[in-house]
């Protein structure tokens, strides 16, 4: 090729290279203004780029700034980043156990991954500068935090505080290199052993237990603002708790009750806890967790392993896995170690094939409800089919330090080549209730009652001029013909996905629970249960109603899980504090009967409308006024002012003041 030729090739890309890396300069300056990171001038932002990912990890290595002044060594440089091409695995936990092997056997496990030498070689010189800045500091934690280190090179953990310590150290590592929304995984099944050991040496006691818990959690708590995604809060950051281990038995140990309650005393809203529960978890630790929850956290959410592990197997999941399962950064069920899901890939939203009918069909020629349903379940196919065709063009980047973590795909590869087992892509649903109230309501009015005909009463929805038409039972009721409506619709979704492969070579699954409710909701128009041009959608699996608790649950367990519906399905409702209160016994009771009623996953908050519209008014009178928001927590001041007015309305609903 001559010199005119080579330099054509070359330049159109080094310009591609660098429009993304200023691109993704300015992404990073806008997430660090909205999120209120401290001095974040775009001055101080430095991008890391080198010929390959591999390069760049040692290089960034050998360039981030050192800085902790915690009780564990924790230090993310919030100035410096790596650029890669592709899109970064996000939303995700690794297997920490794994990160229990020295990491001259983790060497030996990946000896044959590409470039493996840079790795290894890189995460050698961080300990280094880590272990030389805490000898610039010098006391007796830090001599101990030295030793944790350094032994990280050829040895397991000794201590259970050690092996917090290693934990913290593999994860301040993902978050430095450009990973997002990275969880913690299941803490009291990896740390007990280690926890045991030190009890029964007499090393420590439950108290300092406690002690090291605490400090772990602040710890991860530090950097809240600067780890925030979409919202302050929004980290990603889940500890997963109880659930059936690898024999079948239910994870219920001392380290279980020290987490949720250790939580429950710091009132803070990262990290969050996930408890996994199955029929066999004891009174003790949901009465703990009612307590956390109580408090006004909003967490542990309960994942129910009864339900999940036959939905995950159906879906594609073999069965040697799924005793594991963690969740991604909300709740999306995944794999640690061996899933590199993209579980928040993008939104299928219910309402925008009923709006293309609306808008494309001939709608006189629309005899009935039941022909109605059928076009619309043709028109949600082709929607969600044309879905996964624009899927089809996902990349990953490549990824050295993940790589090391990750397995069961092909061997020795990185996750860019399929070195994970699981590569599948996960869609959310978004305005699943307003659709089905809406098809209620076009049933009765229009081809019930004749009120309207369709033509008008879409006029009417469109002019957001649509009377007050109520509607009962309906989204979230207990009731036959909601259930079948709901089950049939999903259906669709779950077969069209059904058997497919995405470009990845994985499959593609769904769930009811999205956090697009309202980012997602402003391009869409008014629908016919009242809801307005761009107002946020009904949440997860919850009502309109002020239905009663039990009912709520006995329509999300009735709900299908199977065949791709495993990708997150969450009922979510509102309690008053005072109902607990005077409730508390029976209200454990019902979390406790709710195990075997068939739902999939549920979170509460803990909270009032009084409450919320006070603190909305008067802001400086509850600084500390922890609220649930999607799949995280979250202090109810560091809200944008539409969430805060969506749990309002919300509550005054769950009241019946609305």
């Amino acid at each position: 090729m001559n010199v005119k030729a080579t330099i054509k090739k070359i330049i159109p890309s080094y310009i591609f290279y660098k429009h993304h890396e200023r691109k993704y300069k300015n992404e990073l300056q806008e997430r660090f203004s909205s999120n209120h990171v401290p001095n974040s001038d775009a001055t101080r932002l430095k991008i890391i780029r080198s010929k390959d990912d591999y390069s760049s990890l040692k290089k960034l290595m050998k360039t981030v700034q050192i800085n902790s002044n915690t009780y564990y060594f924790y230090s993310l440089d919030y100035f410096t980043h790596i650029f890669s091409q592709g899109a970064i695995t996000d939303n995700l936990t690794i297997d920490y156990s794994l990160a229990m092997l020295p990491l001259s056997e983790i060497e030996k496990n990946n000896q044959k991954l590409r470039n493996s030498d840079s790795i290894f070689e890189a995460i050698r010189v961080y300990i280094s500068r880590a272990t030389e800045y805490l000898r610039q500091h010098p006391s007796s934690r830090n001599d101990l935090l030295c030793s944790y280190l350094e032994n990280i090179l050829d040895s397991s953990p000794k201590s259970f505080d050690e092996a917090l310590q290693r934990i913290l150290f593999y994860n301040q590592l993902l978050w430095q290199t450009g990973h997002r929304l990275m969880g913690l995984g299941r803490l009291d099944l990896i740390l007990y052993p280690y926890y045991e050991n030190d009890i029964k040496s007499g090393l420590i006691d439950s108290k300092k237990a406690a002690f090291m818990v605490s400090e772990f959690m602040k710890t991860l708590h530090k950097d809240y603002v600067f780890k925030s995604n979409a919202l302050l809060g929004d980290t990603g950051q889940l500890i997963i708790l109880g659930g059936y281990d690898k024999k079948g038995r239910t994870v219920s140990n001392a380290l279980t009750k020290i987490f949720i309650t250790v939580a429950g005393e710091l009132q803070l809203p990262d990290p969050k806890i996930l408890l996994r529960v199955t029929k066999d978890t004891n009174r003790e630790i949901f009465s703990l967790s009612l307590k956390s929850i109580q408090s006004g956290l909003g967490f542990p959410l309960f994942a129910n392993d009864e339900v999940i592990i036959p939905s995950l197997i159906s879906s594609g999941f073999d069965k040697e896995d799924v005793w594991n399962y963690a969740t991604s950064a909300c709740w999306e069920p995944i794999i640690p170690s061996k899933s590199t899901d993209h579980n928040n890939y993008s939104n299928i939203i219910l309402l925008e094939p009923l709006h293309r009918i609306l808008d494309e069909e001939d709608l006189s020629k629309i005899d009935d409800f039941s022909s109605l349903l059928s076009i619309y379940k043709k028109c949600l196919k082709n929607y969600v089919t044309d879905m996964m065709e624009e899927s089809m063009g996902l990349r990953l980047a490549f990824d050295p330090l993940l790589s090391i973590f990750t397995s069961g795909g092909k061997k020795h590869k990185d996750i860019a080549e399929g070195g994970a087992k699981y590569n599948n892509i996960g869609y959310l649903s978004l305005s699943f209730g307003n659709l089905i109230n809406s098809l209620l309501i076009i049933k009765k009015y229009v081809f019930e009652d004749k009120k309207y005909t369709l033509a008008e009463l879409d006029e009417l929805r469109k002019k957001e001029k649509m009377p007050t038409l109520p509607v009962f039972p309906e989204f979230g009721c207990d009731d036959a013909e909601i259930i079948n409506l709901t089950n049939s619709i999903m259906a669709v979704i779950s077969e069209t996905l059904k058997g497919r492969k995405n470009s990845l070579g994985g499959f593609y699954k769904v769930g009811y629970s999205s956090p697009s409710y309202i980012s997602a909701s402003s391009q869409t128009s008014a629908s016919f249960d009242g809801r307005k041009n761009g107002d946020p959608f009904m949440v997860h699996i919850s009502t309109n109603a002020a239905l009663s608790y039990t009912e709520l649950m006995s329509f999300a367990g009735k709900l299908k899980y199977s065949n791709s519906v495993c990708n997150g399905n969450v009922l979510d409702f509102i309690v008053s504090r005072d109902f607990i209160d005077n409730n508390f016994d029976k209200f454990v009771d019902f979390l406790m009967f709710s195990t075997e009623s068939g739902y999939f996953e549920t979170q509460m908050n803990v909270t009032s409308s009084k409450l919320l519209i006070e603190a909305k008014k008067n802001p400086k009178k509850f600084p500390n006024l922890i609220v649930r928001v999607w799949g995280f927590s979250a202090y109810f001041n560091d809200l944008p002012e539409e969430y805060k007015n969506v749990l309002i309305e919300r509550a005054l609903k769950s009241e019946g003041k609305k």
